[in-house]
């Protein structure tokens, strides 16, 4: 007798049952294995050696990149982007977000392109840069790639992420207006206002994604007049369970009225060896009450900047620019948005966290 299977014909004989049989079981054990483990929400910080890159991979495995890393004919930046994406799963990008046009942040664009496919991209607007050489270069070779699929965005725009809320909290120097989150900001009542920033980097892009109870702020390279604007007098913003810092850790970022005000859990400094990771910025981090652990990019190389480094099982890279491996630190969200992992690529340690 026979039995017809899909593509498969197979002859009825009782080593034949048995091993149809084993077959169905396993299959069986290992789709419901699968159907048991939810898939997480994840969140690599990948090394660009100061530059910026940032990937968000959704359950549903809808990714956004924020930041492509420097311009490299050698693909450095890209290459650990696809090591990232491959360690997630996935093999293109969904949302390509241009937090404003840098070097370190938009220079990396055009090799990204060329190895990566890429649906949408986004930005503040265009750049206000555009006045020398550079700049115009810049923002020419990124129009070039961007052209039929580029979008602008503005404070309290959405992706239409499955599952995920995705707002864009900062755009073009403009910033939300949530009345429903505001507070009275205590720590406003001492501080200066800082000077006025009208460059590319206070017209950078910021966003807000939340998972349940779980929320990850990135505000991309925004100046301390923007980071006073989001705290002071109210804290627009709410508290936060993960926060990556702004402007690399560096340039007067980590302005302590918005670090206390927003209490995140873990703040990430995505900083290079030399490039960020000032030590103001990261004594203010340390010790603003408020702000838990910090993990960084890479261990701040500048005499200065030594005494105020996190703990290097928190710090996923220790080495200078040409002897650095790239290794990335990772968030891993729970489904359920109520616990999260963060990890160190360099030497696998984790440390648990519940969300607020």
């Amino acid at each position: 007798m026979w039995y017809e299977l899909p593509h498969v014909r197979v002859r009825h004989s009782r080593g034949t049952r048995a091993a149809v049989t084993i077959l169905l079981a396993w299959l069986t054990a290992a789709s419901a294995v699968h159907a048991q483990t939810p898939a997480t929400l994840d969140i690599y910080w990948i090394d660009v050696e100061g530059g910026a890159a940032t990937l968000v991979v959704t359950p549903q495995r809808e990714s956004v990149l924020m930041d492509a890393g420097w311009p490299r004919p050698d693909f450095r930046d890209t290459e650990r982007i696809q090591a990232a994406m491959q360690d997630a799963g996935i093999s293109e990008i969904d949302y390509l977000l241009i937090s404003h046009f840098h070097r370190d942040h938009v220079g990396g664009v055009p090799q990204l392109a060329e190895r990566v496919p890429i649906g949408h991209i986004i930005d503040h607007g265009n750049s206000v840069e555009q006045g020398d050489e550079a700049g115009l270069a810049l923002w020419r070779d990124y129009a070039m790639v961007a052209d039929g699929r580029r979008r602008t965005v503005a404070p309290g725009d959405k992706l239409p992420l499955r599952r995920i809320e995705f707002s864009f909290i900062a755009a073009h120097r403009r910033l939300v207006d949530s009345p429903e989150r505001r507070a009275p900001n205590r720590r406003c009542g001492d501080a200066t206002a800082p000077s006025i920033d009208e460059g590319e980097n206070s017209h950078s892009l910021g966003y807000l994604l939340s998972l349940g109870g779980f929320q990850f702020l990135n505000m991309g390279d925004l100046t301390p007049d923007r980071e006073y604007a989001l705290a002071c007098p109210e804290n627009r913003l709410g508290v936060v369970d993960l926060w990556q810092v702004p402007h690399h850790g560096g340039y007067g970022a980590i302005r302590p009225e918005l670090a206390g005000a927003l209490e995140p859990t873990v703040a990430v400094v995505n900083n290079g060896p030399r490039k960020g990771g000032a030590a103001d910025s990261l004594k203010s981090v340390q010790d603003t009450a408020g702000v838990g652990d910090v993990w960084q990019s890479h261990r701040a190389l500048a005499d200065d900047s030594a005494p105020h480094n996190t703990d290097e099982r928190m710090t996923a890279n220790l080495t200078e620019e040409e002897d650095c491996e790239g290794h990335w630190i990772k968030a891993t969200v729970q489904a359920d948005g109520r616990s999260w992992t963060m990890t160190n690529g360099r030497t696998g340690y984790s440390r648990n966290y519940q969300s607020k």
